[in-house]
């Protein structure tokens, strides 16, 4: 057997001849649901993106009531790129309906 940096499971998930979008809606968009709702049940907020092919993308979004900016921003970036206008528009929306400050911000008070 030659030496590679997969383990046995990894490469059965390689050989079961599911392509990107359906192996990633298959195993991983799971596994990070059953994540995110355990990071939940904690108090925590998650945000995952993953790119199963170039400019392809699926995302798990789980914040809580009082997530972080931080992680308001993370979940727009997520659902906006590559748009940085959209990314930009929604954060600019998602700041005034919360009337947090952003007069520090060049770009959000343009």
């Amino acid at each position: 057997m030659t030496s590679e940096n997969t383990t046995d499971s990894e490469a059965s998930a390689l050989d079961d001849g599911l392509g990107g979008e359906d192996w990633y809606d298959a195993e991983i968009a799971p596994a990070l649901r059953e994540l995110a709702k355990k990071c939940h049940e904690r108090g925590m907020s998650f945000v995952a993106a993953v790119e199963y092919e170039p400019g392809k993308r699926g995302g798990t979004y789980y914040l809580t009531e009082d997530a972080g900016l931080e992680m308001q921003m993370l979940r727009i970036c997520a659902l906006t790129a590559p748009n940085v206008d959209s990314y930009v528009i929604n954060l600019k929306r998602y700041a005034h309906r919360l009337g947090i400050d952003t007069s520090a911000s060049w770009v959000l008070t343009h």
